[in-house]
């Protein structure tokens, strides 16, 4: 007599599938493919091995013990050069839309948001680029770590956006472009003193937002002094400490993120460093929302 097996989804993996069909992630690359793993399973294992902060060794051991290729409907688990070239031919921007579509799940609207820079130290830089700096005697400009900035709802502690880069870009020039992909759903925007510029508020302003940054104090002419009041100080006399004061809230977003998966990256170029803090930032949210929603995450180990 055969016996039939319940088998239980990951409750990860339905979040994960959810924000596929938001995103519109197509499951195969190319109508030509073997089909063997489809994307959402591709991601959903990159995302859940970036959860448990294991190697791709351990983590493909452990979905074995697990009965994970079971559970997805596949017949053996990949290889890691599959999920290498997973995450190498899938763009950057993609991953970022991933991040945006998560408030969506939690149909956040009006959101007061802060924004923030942070760093993840890179444990593995390639070993071929600081050679060659250092024969240019460029070592200044050798970074070990990858700038990020975060915007976050500090109501829900949500990542509204994210933003990486190598280089030496100041995060200030990322205020902008995030404020205008999400001022459909922004309220009020709250952003420290480097921030502190008239076309930052001037983004805010033409999109309906409420935003509040505080002022660096300039030695002010003669004829600023007593002649008319500037489009400075009239906005500086309508900035509100007290809602200022919540901005501290996206602290906790940073320091929660590395806490629970780690604030470093062990990618050797630049541009897997940036899409593994993008990764970070997915699961981070996916978590949260699961919290969120009360949904309990049970491992069906047989």
């Amino acid at each position: 007599m055969s016996m039939i097996y319940e088998v239980k989804l990951n409750p990860f993996y339905l979040t994960v599938e959810e924000l596929c069909q938001i995103v519109r992630f197509k499951n195969r690359k190319s109508n030509f493919s073997k089909k063997m793993y489809g994307n959402h399973n591709l991601l959903f294992m990159v995302l859940y091995r970036e959860k448990l902060q294991m190697s791709w060794d351990r983590f493909i051991r452990f979905a074995n013990e697990i009965n994970l290729p079971r559970q997805l409907g596949i017949k053996k688990m990949p290889v890691k050069s599959t999920f290498i070239d997973f995450v190498k031919r899938t763009p950057k921007t993609v991953f970022e839309q991933f991040v945006r579509s998560c408030r969506k799940l939690l149909k956040l609207e009006n959101i007061t948001a802060a924004i923030d820079g942070t760093g993840f130290s890179n444990t593995n830089p390639s070993h071929h680029y600081i050679k060659r700096s250092k024969e240019q005697k460029h070592e200044i400009l050798v970074k070990n770590y990858t700038k990020t900035v975060f915007l976050a709802d500090i109501k829900n502690n949500l990542i509204l956006d994210v933003r990486t880069t190598s280089g030496h870009e100041h995060e200030t020039l990322a205020f902008k472009p995030m404020v205008k992909r999400l001022h459909k759903c922004l309220k009020t925007m709250l952003a420290d003193k480097g921030y502190d510029s008239m076309s930052n508020r001037k983004t805010c302003w033409d999109n309906n937002i409420e935003v509040h940054i505080p002022f660096r104090k300039w030695s002010e002419s003669r004829h600023q002094e007593f002649g008319k009041p500037s489009k400075r100080k009239l906005a500086e006399q309508k900035f509100d400490k007290t809602i200022y004061n919540q901005r501290a809230l996206v602290e906790s977003v940073n320091s929660a993120i590395k806490q629970t998966l780690g604030g470093f990256v062990r990618a050797r170029n630049a541009s897997q460093q940036q899409k593994t803090v993008t990764l970070k930032a997915i699961t981070y949210n996916i978590e949260h929302i699961q919290r969120k929603t009360k949904i309990v995450i049970l491992l069906d180990i047989q």
